[in-house]
């Protein structure tokens, strides 16, 4: 019975648990960062753009618009088509990354996508990156792999690795 607002809810209430229980895990509650792949990267984007904390977001073949991401407007699937609150543009609309950017203090933000992914198109991190300079972000960097589908950084992709070293490598200059 999850829909993609209680997905959202549940990611809002983990940043809440964590901004209560900060000293108890001994971490520093102003400086937030967010990672996720797919469908995980859509949530972690939208905890990274509603969190003001957040300093830093990274994302794998993420789904940044419900607005107009394959996996959600062509699916004959009724459990994700249930899943998106029947396609509802207000729903969409609202739980879209893209429709979320801070007007101020944006996330420093490294999307990674490759070209010969059908389950998320490459254009969903395109766009999410152009709206985000757009707002002015500072920093956005794009990884595009060509001819790369949307499993590149899955154990058996031979990006896995780099694609690891890369994501330490941003959050460690980005969450200090």
């Amino acid at each position: 019975g999850a829909t993609v607002e209680v997905s959202i809810d549940d990611v809002a209430a983990a940043v809440e648990y964590i901004r209560e229980h900060a000293q108890e895990f001994n971490i520093n509650p102003k400086l937030m960062g967010f990672y996720g792949t797919s469908a995980g990267a859509h949530l972690a984007a939208v905890g990274a753009m509603t969190t003001p904390e957040c300093k830093a977001f990274v994302g794998v073949s993420g789904i940044y618009d419900l607005e107009t991401a394959a996996i959600c407007q062509r699916t004959k699937q009724e459990e994700r088509i249930r899943y998106f609150c029947n396609r509802d543009t207000r729903v969409l609309h609202n739980a879209s990354p893209i429709n979320l950017i801070p007007k101020r203090h944006q996330p420093a933000v490294l999307l990674f996508s490759g070209t010969a992914d059908i389950t998320v198109e490459c254009e969903q991190s395109r766009l999410f990156a152009q709206a985000l300079r757009r707002k002015g972000a500072d920093v956005v960097e794009e990884a595009v792999y060509p001819n790369y589908d949307h499993n590149l950084s899955a154990k058996a992709s031979d990006k896995m690795e780099e694609i690891f070293f890369r994501t330490v490598e941003f959050l460690s200059e980005h969450l200090k």
